[in-house]
């Protein structure tokens, strides 16, 4: 999600939200900041994104932050635990480390042999600093613009972020099965890891529900939210047999897949 991050960094409103009776007065944070209407009737906006929308009653939306900041927390224990065994690897102590690899990333022969759990487990693991902080940053983001929509209920937000994870696990193993059977002999030894899948499922879902919500690249372009989606898909599947990247595009992909199939069977006709 690192493209996406560069992207979100230099994002600008472009309009303005309409104030609700039932918006949350206390949740603030460095991203999402509801601010009260003026006295003269001014409306209220967001840093980083604008559209006119309705959102959920203030426990709904505190209750799906939890579930965001659950999952978020997940990922960075996880990334520090593999910090701390990745430093005793270095200092000799390595059979933790493998394991861990073994247990909590995705590779297609060691899931074929059994390992079917790390289907799920990868999808929470980061080994390095740039992977995880890029993939909250965005999640943050995102996440906390979807907690609002009134049709997102905390159970919906679980099932978005879990099924998307594992949707894109499936999409890294469909392409790794397709390798392995075009070199036949030669070993496996890539490995799957990270939320990106999980944070591109919940992007879809937003651009789904609020497509027309603008963002401004580097600040001039004004550029709507299923473009930003679109443009990210379509990045991922230009480079999605390239020899050369050692991003799982495959992952994305599944879950951005994940997130389009949820809103048509379950969201279709609800919008912001």
């Amino acid at each position: 999600m690192s493209a996406l991050l560069r992207f979100s960094r230099l994002v600008r409103p472009t309009g303005t939200l309409q104030p609700n009776k039932f918006a949350p007065k206390t949740m603030t944070s460095q991203f999402f900041t509801p601010y009260r209407a003026s006295a003269r009737g001014g409306l209220s906006r967001s840093r980083f994104y604008s559209s006119n929308y309705r959102p959920g009653s203030p426990y709904q939306l505190s209750t799906n932050m939890g579930v965001l900041y659950s999952l978020m927390g997940a990922n960075i224990a996880i990334y520090f635990y593999a910090v701390y065994l990745k430093a005793q690897f270095m200092q000799g102590y390595q059979l933790p480390f493998m394991k861990f690899m073994q247990n909590m990333t995705l590779n297609f022969t060691e899931f074929r042999n059994g390992r079917w759990w790390t289907a799920v487990t990868s999808t929470f693991t980061h080994v390095d600093f740039g992977h995880v902080f890029s993939n909250m940053f965005t999640m943050y983001f995102l996440g906390s613009f979807l907690a609002t929509a009134p049709q997102v209920t905390p159970g919906r937000f679980l099932f978005i972020a879990l099924g998307s994870g594992i949707s894109g696990s499936a999409g890294y193993l469909c392409q790794q099965y397709l390798k392995v059977q075009s070199n036949p002999g030669v070993p496996d030894y890539s490995r799957g890891l990270g939320f990106s899948g999980a944070v591109m499922g919940i992007c879809s879902v937003a651009a789904c529900l609020a497509p027309t919500t603008k963002f401004q690249l580097y600040g001039i372009v004004p550029v709507p939210l299923w473009a930003l989606v679109a443009g990210y898909a379509a990045y991922d599947g230009y480079y999605l047999n390239s020899a050369d990247t050692r991003v799982a595009h495959s992952g994305h992909l599944g879950g951005l897949a994940f997130g389009i199939m949820y809103y048509v069977l379950k969201l279709r006709g609800m919008r912001f």
